[in-house]
């Protein structure tokens, strides 16, 4: 009989909602790789998300089944007066649904602290078995004061539930640096290191002549890409502040938020479906991204997986995927450092071709699959 390991979600991804898709990829690979693999993503009553049915099944792109229950749980607030009942709350939705549905999971594994992690450290006590946390979040979430992990930490007793895990899957160094420098588990938990990986099946390098004429962009235009929430964290106020001084340089926006770009010569702004990205990406010549906190950034993983060089930030959670061999690194609040980087990009093609190669270089170790292998060996399950 196939291992089962149970993945405690936020969200599992619907033809209409992409929330936690990058966690469905590895679900899907780890699937793919034999195992039973059973998603619990409690949804908080009466929230204003996408109806979904209790319990359903789908298959990977290789036939393999994946089964996903959405129990609903109530979620009070998560101030101090309050967190704790909101995290047994959904502890409580989870174990319900482990029992009324006989689930007998080997391996318990949550995405991400709160509260899919610390709900995993309780049921994995609770059952007996191994529990396991991805520490994703971006890193502005380990900030003093910012919530609710500042909350969760100081009143919630989330230390003494955390150091119960078996270990951590960080996706990045600096997280890892992050979870034991604010003390959350012990500097004996067993922390790896695996930066999120892409579907190589999806996200390619394609004609680029192809792509622009699909979307129907200029042939001959400079375009830079970027992909993401339209908000202060991403960059995006910084990033149109810069194209407005580049000449002759045209951009493609993908994602949406409050922060909407105005700059001059945008081919494309706004979401599109996951499986339409890659082609905006391959119709590109740059990826910038200035962002300001993240884990490890899926959108630059991709945009590498499609030969992009990359024009992003000099902070550390950049430090596991960009380097000098694929990327500009810049002081993402300096519009000017944007500015010039993207003008370096531009017209010097030599340096844009020799990125373009670590582009893809480095994407050759990022796939989906070798980090589903190296986790599950992580694991011990492999």
């Amino acid at each position: 009989m196939n291992k089962q390991i149970c993945f405690i979600l936020d969200w599992y991804p619907t033809k209409t909602n992409n929330g936690c898709v990058f966690a469905k990829h590895l679900i899907c690979a780890i699937a793919d790789k034999g195992f039973d693999c059973v998603v619990i993503a409690p949804r908080i009553k009466n929230a204003n998300t996408e109806k979904v049915v209790y319990k359903r099944v789908e298959k990977t792109v290789n036939g393999n089944e994946i089964c996903i229950f959405t129990p609903t749980y109530l979620h009070l607030t998560s101030r101090k007066q309050t967190i704790k009942m909101s995290m047994n709350n959904h502890y409580k939705a989870v174990m319900k649904t482990i029992k009324k549905n006989n689930l007998k999971p080997d391996v318990v594994y949550g995405h991400f602290i709160y509260q899919c992690g610390l709900t995993a450290a309780r049921v994995g006590k609770k059952l007996g078995i191994p529990s396991y946390c991805a520490c994703g979040e971006n890193s502005t979430r380990f900030e003093p004061g910012n919530q609710p992990y500042t909350t969760g930490f100081n009143f919630a007793g989330w230390k003494s539930i955390l150091e119960t895990l078996t270990g951590i899957v960080s996706v990045s160094s600096n997280n890892k640096n992050l979870v034991l420098e604010n003390n959350y588990v012990p500097e004996t938990m067993k922390i790896g290191i695996f930066p999120n990986g892409v579907d190589e099946n999806k996200f390619v390098i394609m004609d680029k002549k192809k792509a622009r004429k699909t979307l129907g962009f200029p042939d001959n235009a400079f375009i830079i890409a970027f992909t993401g929430a339209f908000s202060e964290r991403k960059g995006v106020g910084e990033l149109n502040a810069a194209l407005k001084n580049c000449d002759d340089v045209y951009s493609v926006f993908l994602g949406n938020g409050p922060l909407e770009p105005d700059c001059k010569n945008i081919l494309f702004k706004g979401s599109v479906s996951n499986d339409m990205v890659p082609t905006y990406l391959n119709a590109a010549d740059v990826f910038v991204l200035p962002t300001k906190g993240e884990g490890c950034c899926n959108a630059i993983v991709e945009a590498l997986a499609c030969g992009l060089p990359v024009i992003s930030s000099d902070l550390p959670f950049n430090d596991d995927v960009l380097n000098e061999t694929n990327s500009i690194r810049v002081d993402v609040n300096s519009i000017e450092e944007i500015e010039r980087a993207i003008k370096l990009l531009k017209t010097d093609s030599s340096l844009n071709e020799k990125l373009r190669s670590g582009a893809i270089a480095s994407a050759t170790k990022l796939s989906i699959k070798t980090r589903a292998e190296n986790i599950l060996r992580f694991m011990e399950l492999n």
